[in-house]
């Protein structure tokens, strides 16, 4: 699928590296709806949905079901019947979702392990987080992603693998925001920690990865604050903020960090096919 207009970032990203695919739904020349799909880690013959996409003046007329059987159908002939299930996690506030994968016989459950935090950017201005004394590990440098290097960019992600957060390729971190997404490096221009931000529609910006090796609390306060005082600096107090986290350590942090911030459960669809 060569038009990625209507896919988040992310499913860009997995399309271009050959790590998902994507169908459109085109017509009178224009892409109404568009899906991304890939293959889960864990298992090959679990599909999960990555992005889906209905154009807003063309919803409720069921492009989005008849794109997502389309998918689902080329999927079954190409694994010769051997796909067991599809599994998608989206916002329950996202409108129409959640009736569209019911109505393709989805099951719908509650997430119980991911969670996203959200708070305007205004809030960052009083949080404890920006309230924490500043300062640098000894040794160290902090750098923004609009002055790293391209070694730097690879070395960070090769650093992600090996602490077994490998969320972003080094061509996904090229299109971050890239003067409020910082790294720390250590003395031997190693990288250490991270925080790294993506824009999210036109009104949204979202913590795409966060890491401190050794869970260095110092390190991940040093990139957390720059990063705050920079998305302050650069976007409007409206703007919305969110921290998707996975571990309740994580979301202990960002209680803590920007108490502000409201917690919302992600939802999981399920499809059994065995069934």
């Amino acid at each position: 699928m060569k038009n990625y207009r209507r896919l988040t970032a992310e499913a860009v990203t997995y399309i271009k590296n050959n790590e998902a695919f994507g169908m459109a739904l085109v017509e009178e020349g224009e892409v109404r709806a568009a899906v991304c799909a890939g293959f889960t880690p864990e298992d090959d013959a679990i599909l999960e949905i990555i992005s889906l996409y209905v154009a807003p003046d063309h919803r409720r007329r069921k492009l989005g079901g008849t794109l997502l059987m389309e998918l689902l159908e080329e999927v079954m002939s190409e694994t010769a019947g051997e796909l067991r299930g599809v599994t998608a996690s989206f916002l329950p506030e996202t409108e129409g979702v959640e009736a569209l994968l019911t109505k393709a016989g989805f099951e719908i459950q509650t997430d119980e392990q991911v969670q996203t935090f959200r708070l305007p950017v205004s809030e960052l201005a009083d949080s404890p987080l920006l309230k924490r004394k500043k300062s640098v590990p000894e040794g160290c440098i902090l750098r923004s992603l609009q002055g790293a290097s391209d070694t730097t960019l690879r070395q960070l992600a090769e650093e992600l693998k090996r602490n077994n957060v490998d969320d972003l390729e080094p061509e996904e971190m090229e299109h971050a925001l890239p003067d409020c997404s910082f790294v720390l490096l250590n003395e031997k221009l190693e990288p250490k920690a991270c925080a790294i931000f993506h824009a999210m529609g036109e009104h949204g910006i979202y913590l795409s990865q966060f890491f401190a090796a050794d869970g260095s609390t110092a390190a991940g306060m040093a990139v957390l604050q720059s990063a705050a005082k920079a998305l302050l600096d650069r976007f409007s107090g409206e703007t919305v903020l969110e921290i998707p986290v996975l571990t309740e350590s994580s979301a202990a942090l960002v209680k803590k960090l920007l108490p502000a911030s409201e917690a919302t459960g992600l939802m999981r669809a399920v499809l059994d096919l065995t069934k």
